[in-house]
């Protein structure tokens, strides 16, 4: 029997014409080019792919079971997506035949793309002749992907969560084993890609669409190999043996070619004993090396041989073996467990134009061609000097250092200097003792008594900790920032409290299970404090699970958390409520902005937002969707309310509404740079006015996004201003410095400060 696939152009969505093509006979192995060319798309695999495309995985499972079809079983494969796509309307639902395994025709394939893109104008040429004729799977993917893109206006399906991945197929069955992942493929038999590389769409790691076979011979780059007997094993995120042929090789990275299901090997020379000075997704900085790209596709691999990503090779240690193959950089293998006993920390706030040094005593200067002596003088350095053409400039002695702010500060210990995109990176790095010194008398005042800043030295302590292994300042080659980025640290200035701090504290960190904590602190709660998955969220989608220390709690308020907006507005009204946090000036605030002003501000406001992270400001659609984009042309504002709040009354979504539009802002930290209160051009000076302390102006952002929001209106109930009353100064999650002043006031100790603010941890001794 032959079976007849439609054909469209791609651009133009014109009919072509239809191929005939035999019966398929059983076919063991896939050539190269497009995936689909010869064989139709189901009906069921287009039902997984929209649902994917608008569902998670999760998603898919937690809907409502209940659209029963003749045809399909709610224990087969494609129940769960066929009943999501009936869900999102774009098929038919209870009491009809769905027929899974149908070929998907023509005619309905354009319904599916009318209805996934009902605004795209280009369509395909059907007729009498074409529109019960099968559609291949490869135009199918055509259609499908254009059909996303033309529904959000984008040039790339990723903002459906969509990836494209190329990898190599080691086994396949329930789990798909590939080279780089293991991937779920309801509805696709994948055997007859084995040991071949193949291109694929994938979405919380379930295979949606397969696209085209790359390499029939491949090559598996930079993947750990160890030889047992005359058999070669591959290890990446899977792992395959193969029938070894060629030359003898060490255990360690190689870039392997399989062809017959046999393995010939190019091995990678290994580097040890190196230090990591820098390490971004280009390449890696190596004590003996100096910098080095990264190989295309490189892997970092942990001492399990597990996967890992570069942020893994921490800065300051000398933790991995390194392969290199044609002057590149293959990957690493980490080979022992390092601890944080000194830190590295990136000064300035930031890479800097130029940096002035002065040394009481003197200074040197050194790189890898030569060193110079600095008796009483001052040198100052930018970065097109040849000092910084043989790589990191170290600078010996005790110095004091001029940044380009004019600020000007004294450090101890090693100081590294290395030229990034024209200007300087400049790390100090120290013991972590010695770091805290400088940390905590400037994160928190010295005058909040002894007990407070033992609680501010742990947790500052634990902070840095996991700094140390997140690594997150790797590509300036350190661990942390001197700012409010991380802790402000100010160098070898320092106090006598706080020395007794972190004397009395050595070593401790807060404990949750086997882990150190994540100790986040802020200085001033509204009375309530909240939870980290409430403030931080990268997609604006607060998802993931969090801390179950970092929670929202009442601070010394005995009243019970408001529950509606008008509750929330009468609580942050209440200047006199008790709480911890009472003594801090930030405890109440309020801020009052003209319609006008507001609207001045946001236009300045959400490009800014939008530019950093475009996730975080949503502009609302003529269907009722909230899409990513920079607001333009709003008019004036008509309104402003919380959308969703989270524990503590944080705001998490705030909808402001204009004459031509609707805009909705992400995350407290968004939020407050939104609202910056600060005139531009229009109306009075902006006041931002607290229960202590006079008012300010001026502000970059909002103290807190803890406030709640009343709307000023004109007897024709136009807008004329809004006025936020509020509480609180910071994002609301950990320790609360004010209200450890008060604790230790009552006489609790650091450790039981540190545990009321971090429930169900402990303080102990672990450095």
């Amino acid at each position: 029997m032959k079976r007849l696939l439609i054909w469209i152009v791609a651009l133009g969505f014109i009919l072509s014409g239809c191929a005939s093509t035999p019966q398929m006979e059983l076919v063991t192995h896939a050539p190269q080019g497009a995936i689909g060319d010869d064989i139709p798309i189901t009906r069921s695999q287009a039902a997984k792919m929209l649902a994917l495309a608008f569902y998670t995985q999760e998603e898919i499972g937690n809907l409502p079971q209940d659209t029963a079809f003749p045809d399909v079983s709610k224990e087969d494969w494609s129940y769960p997506y066929i009943n999501a796509a009936v869900e999102l309307n774009f098929f038919s639902g209870d009491g009809e035949g769905f027929r899974p395994e149908d070929d998907l025709l023509l005619w309905e394939a354009q319904i599916l793309m009318d209805r996934v893109a009902p605004d795209y104008e280009k369509r395909m040429v059907i007729t009498d002749d074409n529109r019960n004729m099968p559609v291949a799977y490869s135009l199918w993917i055509q259609l499908f992907e254009k059909a996303l893109l033309a529904r959000r206006g984008e040039d790339s399906i990723y903002s459906y969560g969509i990836q494209k991945e190329t990898q190599v197929l080691f086994t396949a069955g329930a789990d798909n084993t590939f080279d780089r992942g293991i991937f779920g493929a309801d509805g696709y038999d994948l055997s007859i890609y084995t040991d071949e590389k193949i291109s694929f769409w994938e979405k919380d790691d379930e295979v949606i669409g397969l696209l085209s076979v790359e390499e029939e011979t491949p090559t598996v780059e930079n993947i750990f190999c160890q030889k047992k007997g005359n058999q070669m094993m591959l290890i990446g995120t899977g792992q395959k043996a193969y029938a070894f042929e060629g030359t003898e090789f060490e255990d360690g990275l190689c870039n392997v070619t399989i062809e017959n299901g046999k393995a010939t090997v190019k091995e990678g020379a290994k580097l040890s004993g190196e230090i990591v000075k820098r390490v971004d997704e280009k390449g890696i900085n190596l004590s003996s090396q100096g910098e080095m790209p990264w190989a295309e596709g490189f892997r970092v691999y942990g001492q399990d041989l597990s996967s890992k990503n570069q942020n893994a090779l921490i800065c300051g240690t000398d933790l991995a073996d390194y392969y290199v193959l044609d002057g590149k950089i293959m990957g690493a293998v980490i080979q022992k467990d390092v601890v944080p006993e000194k830190i590295r920390v990136l000064l300035g706030g930031g890479l800097q134009e130029s940096v002035s040094i002065k040394g009481a005593e003197g200074f040197s200067l050194s790189n890898g061609a030569g060193e110079k002596d600095f008796t009483s003088s001052e040198a100052t350095l930018t970065s097109d000097l040849a000092w910084f053409d043989h790589g990191i400039v170290t600078v010996s002695g005790k110095v004091t250092l001029t940044f380009d702010t004019g600020d000007v500060c004294t450090y101890t210990g090693l100081i590294e200097m290395e030229r990034i995109e024209d200007k300087i990176a400049i790390i100090n790095e120290l013991d972590m003792e010695e770091y805290l010194l400088g940390v905590v008398p400037n994160e928190m005042p010295v005058s909040f008594g002894q007990a407070a800043l033992e609680a501010q030295a742990i947790c500052a302590r634990s902070y840095a900790y996991n700094q140390f292994y997140a690594n997150a300042y790797g590509k300036y080659g350190a661990h942390v920032t001197d700012t409010v980025a991380s802790q402000v640290f100010m160098g070898a200035e320092t106090a006598l409290e706080a020395e007794n701090a972190v004397t009395a504290t050595e070593g401790m960190c807060v404990v949750a299970g086997d882990r150190i904590a994540q100790t986040y602190f802020y200085s001033t709660s509204c009375g309530f404090g909240t939870r980290d998955i409430d403030v931080w969220s990268a997609d604006g989608t607060f998802s993931g699970s969090g801390k179950p220390y970092l929670e929202g709690q009442s601070y010394g308020v005995t009243q019970e958390m408001p529950k509606t907006e008008e509750e929330w507005l009468a609580f942050w009204q209440d200047w006199q409520l008790d709480g911890y946090d009472k003594e801090s000036a930030w405890y109440r605030w309020k801020v009052y902005y003209s319609a006008g002003q507001l609207a001045e501000i946001t236009q300045k406001t959400f490009a800014e937002i939008s530019a950093s992270n475009q996730a975080l400001i949503k502009v609302k659609q003529g269907d009722d969707s909230w899409k990513a984009a920079i607001p333009k042309e709003l008019g004036s504002l008509t309104g402003m309310k919380a959308i969703e709040r989270g524990e503590g009354g944080v705001i998490k979504i705030l909808e402001m509404d204009f004459e031509k539009g609707a805009v909705q802002i992400y995350t407290e930290n968004a939020i407050r740079k939104v609202l910056s209160p600060t005139k531009q051009t229009i109306g009075e000076t902006i006041n931002l006015q607290r229960i202590s302390g006079g008012t300010l102006t001026g502000q970059k952002m909002l103290p807190s996004a803890f406030f709640a929001v009343k709307e000023m209106k004109n007897n024709e109930g136009t807008l004329t201003g809004i006025a936020l009353y509020g509480g609180g100064f910071g994002h609301g999650v950990g320790l609360s410095q004010y209200g450890a002043k008060e604790l230790a006031a009552q006489g609790l100790s650091g450790a039981e400060i540190v545990e009321k603010y971090y429930p169900n941890t402990t303080v102990e001794k672990v450095m």
